[in-house]
């Protein structure tokens, strides 16, 4: 870490702990002589619900998270303001243990410089939003529709740019980020914001009723729900993903000649895919079918696998069986029907001469067309115990002239588009 981005770590962390005391003051002054059940309750249940929001985020893809602490944090500032805000975070930071990997992650095992830094960075941006706010004709307590949702929306907003924005600076004066990427990291934020702002404002809506606590009980037990039903999803995913990559390791030790071969046939396929606009599911299915698509290989001789030369007719005939192994191996996996076909079918040709079936260009769906193309475009490049590679000259001259026969037409254009195009590794 550079000394500037200690000077600027030392510089939010003096600025947020000096806004946390002043506001627990003004919190304190605020409250004297007010009977502890008009606010007592709802500060500690908020304070309960940030925990937990904190303690259990939502996991999304790629391992990043979602912090809907924001709720809890939103719900105080709408009904106490931004003091009662910070109160409900820092103290929530006392009870907040979350799951990092195998330990438990929290201020009592944290670097005390990461504590300060995160907890001043979050106290800096309830206070600032806070702060705007009072410009507007409204107090906390006044829930009164439309007049509310202006707070609710500015808040919600402000709050999550200058907290990310803190974070983002760090790192760009680190040198781990640039300019272009904070833009985009900050321009995410928007799924963020419109999940947390209805849920805050409603739980703000419910505490200001009598029975509001356990009115709000009722809405965050089915939340807590849907959060366990989307890890158990996740989960699956990532338990999916892992066999996947074993499928691929035990097919590459048996065939070292096609190591890397299904990564980059995955690469040109998707490039194609994305060139001739399909879904993102049949790309995110081009890239299973793609990983899978030489499993079969698995159930034959090394003998045939690594021959240096060229296979006899009957040796052939059997390594034209991998497809249907590979197939039938994968069959009680779950995969979906498209990723099934790819990997039987991709060597199927679309004037009906391929195998195992024979089946022309018809019946076959595109994502299979899309695969047969980029592996038959990867063997070209790729030596082989039997054959050097091709130039990628010849490989352009040898997809011409496979057009319409061997290769789908639209297919061959897409891929050839690719190859012209810088950074799909064609």
């Amino acid at each position: 870490m550079n000394n500037r981005s200690r000077i600027y770590i030392l510089t939010v962390i003096l600025i947020g702990m000096a806004m946390a005391v002043v506001t627990t003051h003004q919190f304190i002054l605020s409250k004297e002589g007010v009977p502890f059940s008009e606010y007592g309750w709802n500060i500690l249940f908020l304070i309960a619900i940030c925990a937990v929001c904190r303690s259990f985020p939502i996991i999304m893809k790629n391992d990043q998270q979602l912090d809907m602490s924001v709720i809890a944090i939103l719900a105080a500032f709408l009904l106490h303001g931004m003091e009662a805000a910070v109160i409900v975070y820092l103290a929530s930071s006392l009870i907040t243990f979350e799951k990092d990997g195998g330990r438990i992650r929290c201020i009592y095992n944290t670097s005390p410089s990461k504590t300060l830094f995160n907890l001043s960075d979050i106290v800096i941006a309830i206070v600032v939003p806070g702060l705007i706010c009072r410009i507007l004709p409204w107090q906390p307590g006044m829930l009164s529709f439309p007049l509310v949702l202006l707070p609710t929306l500015i808040f919600s907003i402000l709050a999550f740019v200058f907290n990310y924005l803190g974070l983002l600076l760090l790192f760009y004066l680190n040198g781990d980020i640039v300019p272009r990427e904070m833009g985009k990291a900050l321009a995410g934020l928007t799924v963020n914001v419109l999940a947390a702002m209805p849920l805050g404002l409603m739980l703000s809506l419910l505490l200001s009723l009598p029975s509001g606590i356990w009115l709000s009980l009722v809405m965050v037990f089915p939340l807590l729900l849907a959060r366990y039903a989307w890890k158990l999803y996740l989960d699956a995913t990532r338990y999916r993903e892992q066999l996947l990559t074993a499928f691929v390791s035990s097919m590459e030790a048996r065939d070292p000649y096609t190591q890397g071969h299904s990564q980059r046939v995955g690469e040109y396929a998707q490039c194609i895919a994305r060139q001739l606009r399909c879904s993102a599911q049949q790309i995110d299915s081009l890239r299973e079918g793609a990983l899978l698509h030489d499993i079969g290989k698995i159930g034959v001789s090394d003998l045939i696998l690594h021959k240096p030369s060229a296979l006899s007719r009957e040796e052939r005939e059997i390594m034209q069986q991998h497809p249907v192994i590979g197939a039938d191996i994968v069959e009680k996996v779950g995969l979906s029907d498209a990723v099934l076909e790819m990997i039987r079918n991709h060597h199927e040709r679309c004037d009906g001469k391929g195998y195992p079936d024979g089946r022309l260009a018809g019946e076959l769906r595109l994502s299979t067309r899309i695969l047969a193309a980029a592996d038959a475009y990867d063997a070209m490049t790729s030596d082989r115990p039997y054959r050097s590679s091709m130039s990628l000259e010849q490989a352009r001259e040898e997809l011409q002239r496979g057009k319409g026969t061997q290769f789908d037409a639209d297919v061959v254009e897409a891929l050839l588009a690719v190859m012209d195009r810088e950074g799909c590794g064609a």
